[in-house]
């Protein structure tokens, strides 16, 4: 539904080119969520700004206070992007609001939410520019790509040049403004050539014919498997809650949080026991995982940020493939409930 589209090599350089064509200099802060995926900071850095990270609560989305709370002590800072992380939407009204109210510009990280709906309108809407991922864990999977979109043409433009629209190659792209809006900008930006190859364009074709399909399917199991575990062990997990305004969830992956009784022993116990029957369980707060903030030596965290930290300590992940059959998630189901009950009867 955007005006403008630029097809790039990954989502990773469409965050940093959306950061760069929206007027962040080097050094310039930028303000985003402490709960996403290692590429989000690493864009920001990429472009020569300075991440400052606001909490995240137990849904897995951007707590508002406190971006209120950040915006207000930076008050030079003049871009908050904002992570859809696991497809999981913050409530965009209000950080909107708040980004109106402090004069700063708003970008969306789209890269898991493509098929979410945010007040019947696709995440992306809100904010200035977006970004979509084609990974190979996404909804559409070219290996590596990414696409930045904008209904501003002047922000289309330029990000069509850093990414390689050299001499008269614009006038190639099907979904960028008209040359008055390109000026001189050919010889006065660099080429950093990030365009998607046309090898991964012809890979990505063919899967948007199926993607409300897909998304069907996948929120139909998901919803099947989160009411399954509530049911039998609801009382010693939660499952994040949708932000009321997402009108189209897509649940390509389970997420949900242990109970705070369990210890960081009985948590390991519990990926242990998945693992052992051949469900591979990640925990987001991991000293590995590249989610976790305190991995982010590139781009550090100033302050402390203790929800985050608190949440991320027994966040876990769980990929639901596409390619298994309906029952295979009845036995996941087994196997996360199972593996629950016994750490929690050898812990009694």
């Amino acid at each position: 539904g955007h005006k403008y589209c630029v097809a790039l090599n990954s989502c990773g350089s469409a965050l940093m080119l959306m950061l760069k064509c929206t007027g962040l200099e080097y050094g310039d802060k930028v303000i985003s969520n402490a709960f996403t995926f290692g590429a989000v900071p690493s864009a920001i850095e990429h472009a020569g700004g300075k991440a400052v990270y606001v909490e995240s609560d137990y849904n897995h989305v951007m707590d508002v206070p406190d971006l209120e709370k950040k915006l207000e002590a930076n008050p030079d800072c003049k871009h908050v992007l904002v992570s859809h992380m696991r497809g999981k939407v913050g409530d965009m009204d209000a950080i909107l609001e708040a980004c109106k109210k402090h004069d700063a510009i708003l970008l969306e990280d789209c890269a898991h939410s493509l098929g979410v709906e945010w007040q019947g309108k696709h995440t992306g809407h809100v904010g200035k520019v977006c970004g979509i991922s084609s990974q190979s864990y996404k909804m559409i999977n070219s290996g590596e790509g990414g696409f930045l979109l904008t209904d501003d043409p002047d922000v289309a433009a330029r990000c069509a040049v850093y990414a390689g629209a050299y001499e008269g190659l614009a006038s190639k792209h099907m979904t960028v403004p008209g040359p008055e809006h390109f000026g001189d900008l050919p010889k006065e930006l660099p080429n950093y050539s990030l365009r998607m190859s046309a090898l991964a364009a012809s890979i990505i074709k063919p899967q948007l014919l199926s993607l409300d399909e897909r998304i069907e399917k996948y929120n139909r199991r998901y919803n099947a498997l989160t009411a399954k575990l509530e049911e039998r062990v609801g009382e010693h997990m939660s499952i994040p809650v949708n932000t009321p305004g997402v009108t189209q969830p897509v649940h390509d992956s389970i997420q949900f949080n242990l109970g705070k009784h369990f210890t960081e022993e009985m948590i390991q116990e519990f990926l242990d026991e998945c693992a052992a029957h051949g469900l591979p369980v990640e925990l987001f707060g991991h000293k590995s995982n590249a989610r976790n903030f305190v991995n982010w030596g590139f781009a550090p965290a100033d302050d402390p940020l203790p929800m985050t930290g608190e949440m991320l300590s027994r966040a876990c992940d769980c990929r639901m493939p596409l390619m298994w059959d309906d029952k295979d998630f009845d036995d996941m189901a087994e196997v996360l409930s199972e593996a629950i009950e016994s750490v929690v009867a050898k812990n009694a």
